[in-house]
């Protein structure tokens, strides 16, 4: 568990990418899968991100073979494209934007296949509610100290430790610099340690992205003792408002920031092997997007109004668009 502070996110945001790229073992991904076409940096197992690999295997897998490569999101996607360790990955575009003005010409250079689902920021915190203002002599809690706060709402979020999965480690601090809120964000491997975090009143809430219905989340019932936290903040662009319900947890019309993803490849050359390949890719999951968002798949599919819309960052095969802004 680390604390990251607001200076430190851009600094951190290289490092922290390749250690998480590091424990997603890429490269133990591009060993199993040798007769691999194009590699995809996905996700954990289990969560949208990989899930919706797995659909662009079964829609376009007999056109060019694709294989996911499991990592904590899109953070380390980037580090892997970034050092040719995947042809292709999904990234929120915040994620993108962000570790492009890094400096890094390989993260700026990258180009979009396709827009995809929206990731949703999802909170959760304990229904009892968690200790707050407790005295701390280094890392131990002092007994007796503190009160009980219940978190309902983003803005009850002052102030509160949370523990950051995956890609949050950067949302968090753009949230933290837009609101003020003096956040202190302890990073967690996983989803389940996160909570375990929670559980151990180590932080009093968790941060979590992902599609909708996250699978992570959609495992947890009411006797869990969690409960999903609102966001009830004004949303700017490139962030958007989404309603979604969650009834194992008694979330009805609940409100989430949502980010928007997006399918990203490296420059390739368009007459060189893999140039084609990924403009197979390509073309394949633009012919198909109707059996995609009708037929037995991930629910994110039918979030894609215009797959030719690619968010402002340039799109593979037009090279005239301008590239990820710095």
């Amino acid at each position: 568990m680390n604390k990251v502070t607001l200076t430190q996110s851009i600094k951190l945001g290289i490092a922290t990418g390749v250690f998480l790229a590091t424990v997603a073992s890429p490269v133990v991904a591009q060993e199993t899968h040798t007769d691999c076409s194009l590699r995809i940096g996905s996700g954990p197992n289990g969560k949208i991100y990989e899930l919706m690999v797995q659909d662009i295997q079964r829609v376009c897998g007999a056109e060019v073979s694709v294989c996911s490569i499991p990592s904590v999101g899109g953070l380390p996607n980037l580090m892997m494209l970034s050092a040719s360790q995947a042809e292709l990955g999904i990234v929120q575009l915040d994620t993108l934007t962000q570790m492009a003005m890094g400096g890094d010409e390989n993260i700026a250079a990258l180009q979009a296949v396709m827009p995809l689902h929206t990731n949703l920021l999802h909170i959760l915190s304990l229904r009892t509610g968690a200790k707050v203002g407790t005295i701390r002599i280094g890392d131990t809690d002092v007994p007796w100290t503190g009160e009980v706060k219940v978190f309902k709402k983003f803005s009850d979020l002052r102030g509160a430790r949370v523990a950051v999965v995956g890609s949050t480690q950067l949302l968090g601090q753009t949230l933290n610099h837009q609101t003020g809120y003096d956040m202190e964000f302890l990073i967690a491997e996983s989803d389940d340690q996160a909570i375990k975090m929670l559980r151990d009143n180590q932080v009093q809430a968790v941060f979590t992205d992902g599609g909708w219905p996250l699978p992570s989340i959609s495992r947890h019932l009411p006797a869990s003792g969690l409960m999903l936290v609102e966001y009830d903040l004004p949303v700017n662009a490139p962030f958007v408002a989404v309603k979604r319900n969650y009834e194992n947890l008694d979330a009805f019309n609940f409100s989430f920031l949502g980010i928007p993803n997006l399918l990203i490849t490296r420059p390739f050359r368009s007459t060189g092997e893999l140039g084609k390949r990924v403009a197979t890719l390509q073309r394949c999951l633009l012919s198909h997007i109707d059996d995609l968002q009708e037929g037995r798949y991930q629910a994110g599919w039918k979030e894609i109004k215009n797959p030719m819309d690619t968010l402002g960052v340039v799109r593979f095969g037009n090279n005239s668009q301008k590239t990820v802004s710095r």
